[in-house]
């Protein structure tokens, strides 16, 4: 998972240009801390779906939090097992 979580933190890191930011972790909250808006969601479940060749779906999006570096992997590691 540790290598889900790297890919997805370079990703998010170049795709909306967050620097070195000492609150920017693997357990942030994306969205409510505005590393993220609502159109980067769509953006990163479309890097994981072309990265991991899978598919994410609104039931995924309700059924689970994918709100943090964390939980994204989570629900990626899961669906690739």
């Amino acid at each position: 998972m540790e290598e889900i979580k790297e890919k997805l933190r370079a990703f998010i890191q170049e795709k909306f240009e967050i620097d070195d930011d000492p609150d920017f972790t693997d357990d942030v909250h994306l969205f409510n801390e505005g590393f993220v808006d609502s159109f980067g969601a769509v953006e990163i479940i479309h890097f994981i779906e072309q990265t991991y060749n899978i598919e994410i779906t609104q039931k995924d999006i309700t059924l689970y939090p994918m709100n943090t570096i964390e939980e994204i992997a989570e629900v990626v590691e899961n669906k690739l097992s």
